[in-house]
């Protein structure tokens, strides 16, 4: 009876264990941290938490959206280990991870990433466009990664940190661009904004599943996803790329 417990037991632990490593599961217990840190903030900062807002082409959910009189920070949090390698204006960026112990030392695992930049600033995007009625109000898309992620980025342009600098991060902005009675206006704008029908979510992830596909789908054939021009191989300054035929009127790129 006892070693029949003891399966049970084991079966159940490496249940919950999958359940834990699946991607959704990482990136919800990630969000939920990010939270507990935001709320921390002193009370003139008012955090939003998972946010489906929509927008031309559907929906964008974002992580967490603080407003604040210093400006509206939009969040996203990427809740990653290893060695993070990357550049602002790439396409895709790549996670390193050390692997099993080999008899010529370590394996390396490696996985490709979207660029979170990008990602955010079509979040970014899609809060001012939700906003444009209430008024222009300066947006800082921050990118925040796991304190157990080691990052190796060029972003100059942007902001992508840990955990752990996320909150002197949002309050090293001290010029105060927004009233108080703006903050209870932007907030109640994007509350009601948010969509929290039933369903909303699970037809949000299918719809970024079919975009994806449907992208990957135009690179393999030569296209651009953006506006359906030819991709041509280009010399840039981090060697060579796939470029939009388009260019300058579209830039997307590819590695």
């Amino acid at each position: 009876m006892s070693s029949i417990i003891i399966i049970c037991i084991f079966v159940l632990l490496v249940a919950f264990k999958i359940w834990m490593s699946s991607p959704k599961n990482i990136g919800k217990f990630g969000e939920k941290r990010v939270a507990r840190k935001l709320d921390w903030l002193s009370k003139e900062y008012i955090t939003l938490n998972d946010i489906l807002l929509p927008t031309s082409y559907g929906t964008t959910q974002i992580d967490h959206i603080v407003v604040s009189p210093y400006g509206i920070f939009v969040i996203e949090t990427k809740n990653y280990k290893g060695w993070i390698f990357g550049h602002e204006n790439s396409e895709e960026w790549k996670q390193s991870l050390l692997g099993k112990k080999r008899f010529w030392g370590w394996s390396s695992e490696q996985h490709k990433l979207r660029n979170p930049i990008r990602q955010n600033a079509a979040h970014a995007r899609a809060v001012k466009a939700i906003l444009k009625e209430v008024g222009d109000f300066p947006i800082i898309p921050i990118v925040v990664f796991a304190d157990s992620a080691e990052l190796n980025i060029t972003t100059p342009n942007h902001i992508v940190i840990n955990w752990c600098n996320l909150r002197s991060a949002i309050k090293s902005y001290r010029t105060q661009y927004i009233s108080q009675e703006d903050i209870q206006r932007i907030v109640s704008k994007i509350s009601s904004a948010n969509i929290t029908t039933e369903g909303s979510r699970e037809s949000h992830i299918r719809n970024v599943q079919t975009v994806q596909q449907n992208r990957d789908m135009a690179i393999a054939n030569g296209k651009c996803p953006k506006c359906g021009g030819n991709l041509v191989e280009r010399k840039g300054r981090y060697g060579s790329f796939l470029g939009c035929s388009n260019y300058p009127r579209c830039r997307f790129t590819h590695n």
